[in-house]
């Protein structure tokens, strides 16, 4: 997994038994931090052209593989499958294409072992947004919850209505978070102790608020580029500490999780992702939605997206559902990853 917050490259070895119910276990897991060669080419490429975007798809594929086989020397493992999110550059379900950087059949070379990946692409065909693809990990494996939330560089969320699943994407996270922290000389604001010095500032509040994407019906999913090109400017173009901004952005996220949260019955709210180690934030999310937020064990906090997308490609190579058009959108469920062998 690579995220739009760019702090690495999340690589989790997970074993799944079925037994009338999946179970789970994390064997091993790592965050490998990108370089700042990396990190600076994956915030450039959807700027690139599209012959170096054919090269760095490659040679990124080479060095997922390369990052894997590093992790299975360091654990003596050998997976059965390797499922490959890659970085996503473009993500456009309205005109109907999405591209994750890192291609599969470069780690499987790289590897010697079968690798699924391209996940979203056949949901997108089917007229969805590609995304929430993590919904299925959700009503699967955290059965207990009756709300999922993944705080990563954008916040999304799942839950069922009546027989259905639905998800969407809530709101920018880490990805405006961190982009301000950046500004103070920090990577992140470590558990939001810059965020509780500031005050909140009505006018940031009511602009992000008032953002369109607020009025979309869902399902929805929201693109790193939206949150770039639309969300950022908002809260660069105003004139207040980095202090208020973050504190402002924080009781945004509350708000917007708040509004889902209150049309859903249930009591029980699984958090994940790197916002979950923001404890100002997960106070946030309590007072205004009033119900108990269950932080798990670290492994799950910071590789619940590994572990599913580890799981949906267990589903596709059992040729089993691991796409709801109820999440996305699409016209039907689908089984979706594209197999690629050594």
């Amino acid at each position: 997994m690579s995220g739009s917050s760019l702090d690495g490259l999340d690589i989790a070895f997970c074993e799944f038994v079925y037994n009338g119910n999946w179970e789970y276990q994390i064997i091993a897991s790592d965050t490998i931090p990108y370089t700042e060669e990396w990190h600076i080419a994956l915030t450039e490429m959807p700027k690139q052209s599209g012959q170096k975007l054919v090269e760095y798809d490659i040679r990124y594929g080479k060095y997922l593989g390369e990052q894997v086989n590093t992790f299975m020397d360091r654990y003596k493992i050998k997976p059965d499958i390797i499922c490959s999110h890659g970085h996503t550059v473009f993500h456009n379900p309205k005109l109907h294409y999405t591209f994750q950087l890192g291609h599969g059949q470069a780690i499987a070379i790289a590897t010697g072992i079968k690798v699924i990946s391209d996940f979203r692409i056949g949901d997108i065909q089917l007229g969805g947004q590609g995304a929430p693809l993590v919904p299925i990990g959700d009503k699967l494996l955290f059965q207990d919850y009756d709300y999922c939330i993944n705080i990563g560089g954008i916040a999304n969320i799942s839950f069922d209505v009546g027989n259905k699943r639905m998800a969407m994407d809530i709101c920018p996270a880490n990805q405006i978070l961190n982009h301000l922290s950046m500004q103070l000389g920090k990577p992140y604001d470590e558990n939001g102790n810059i965020a509780q010095l500031g005050k909140m500032n009505s006018a940031l509040f009511n602009k992000l608020n008032n953002h369109p994407y607020y009025l979309l019906p869902y399902p929805k999913s929201m693109s790193n580029q939206l949150v770039v090109d639309t969300f950022i400017p908002i809260v660069d173009n105003i004139d207040i500490s980095i202090e208020d901004k973050l504190y402002t952005v924080c009781k945004h996220m509350a708000y917007q999780t708040q509004k889902i949260i209150d049309k859903i019955p249930g009591q029980n709210i699984l958090v994940t992702g790197g916002g979950a180690h923001n404890s100002f934030l997960i106070t946030a999310i309590r007072k205004e939605t009033q119900k108990k937020v269950t932080i798990p064990e670290n492994d799950i906090v910071d590789f619940k997206e590994a572990l599913i997308f580890a799981f949906l490609g267990v589903l596709r190579m059992e040729n089993s559902i691991n796409c709801l058009a109820s999440a996305t959108g699409a016209m039907r469920d689908s089984s979706s990853g594209v197999i690629y062998n050594p």
